[in-house]
């Protein structure tokens, strides 16, 4: 377990459980998910099943306002990079994401209570 003094993240986290949606354009798949938590720089994410990415590739995605929205438009997605990426062994990947400007400039709902 890490200490307080040897925490990496930037910006404090807030939990938020919200639906998603990824979008890798290598291998022009969606693929859904729920948010974990996020903070002004980043989000970490749960997605639905494996999906290969590495730390630095570009992905989009984007993030539903409310628990219950499920359809998410195209439009509504942002391009962020993947700061890291692990499969684990429920056939889901968990996703950690950097924005390319904090949350509120970007649009994505981070305000909203979890």
């Amino acid at each position: 377990m890490l200490a307080i003094d040897e925490e990496r993240r930037e910006d404090p986290r807030i939990v938020i459980r919200r639906p998603c949606k990824v979008y890798d354009p290598r291998s022009r798949k969606y693929v859904a998910g729920t948010t974990c938590n996020a903070s002004a720089g980043g989000m970490l994410l749960r997605l639905d099943r494996r999906i290969a990415l590495e730390a630095g590739d570009r992905v989009f995605l984007a993030v539903s306002h409310r628990r219950r929205d499920g359809f998410l438009s195209r439009g509504e997605m942002v391009e962020v990079s993947v700061a890291r990426a692990l499969a684990i062994t429920t056939g889901e990947t968990v996703l950690a994401v950097r924005f390319p400007a904090p949350a509120d400039d970007v649009g994505l709902p981070l305000a909203l209570a979890a």
